[in-house]
């Protein structure tokens, strides 16, 4: 939640500070970026970052549709500024095995895919109710004035997946829709 900016009720814009959000051209969005590189050793920083397999854009995700219910999608933790392998950094998604709880994929012959987004679902169920939706962003941040989820799902869940496309559903565009989840 909170105010303009992100960080709470009448809160500055990053430009009227001098800074947070404004690096490499940045629209000025609130939280800045902070400089984990500047803060800590070289080696603490590449700790962190095994521990917690992140690296450059590695939050969020996006998938494009391929054709029908199935589309590509970026790999967990990859850093979306390099996806470069099929198969490995961008899956093919194939469905879901309801009985195994599982997202299907398609992965060439050799290839060692990454993990498959905990998020396929959702991107899945809007591909399946929405046949206009052509691509979905999910960012970590917060947009004002977004519709939200009314529950705290766990990330990954037919639940969530169900509200969400439901919003969606309720959005004057769908192919627009700019959806908030309270587990995030």
């Amino acid at each position: 939640g909170g105010g303009e900016g992100g960080v709470g009720a009448g809160a500055e814009p990053a430009e009227a500070r001098g800074g947070g959000g404004g690096g490499a051209g940045g629209p000025g969005l609130l939280p800045g970026p902070w400089p984990a590189d500047e803060l800590l050793s070289p080696a603490d920083l590449l700790h962190g970052q095994r521990l917690f397999g992140i690296g450059g854009l590695s939050y969020g995700n996006a998938s494009a549709r391929h054709d029908g219910d199935t589309f590509w999608m970026s790999a967990s933790g990859v850093d979306k500024s390099h996806l470069l392998e099929i198969g490995r950094e961008i899956l093919l998604v194939t469905g879901y095995d309801q009985a195994h709880g599982v997202i299907r994929l398609s992965i060439p012959p050799g290839v060692k895919p990454r993990r498959v987004s905990v998020d396929a679902i959702e991107h899945l169920t809007i591909y399946r109710e929405h046949p206009e939706v052509g691509a979905i962003l999910h960012v970590h941040g917060w947009v004002m004035g977004a519709t939200s989820t009314e529950a705290v799902y766990p990330c990954g869940t037919e639940e969530l997946a169900r509200e969400v496309a439901g919003l969606v559903r309720d959005a004057p565009d769908p192919c627009r829709a700019v959806i908030g989840m309270k587990n995030h």
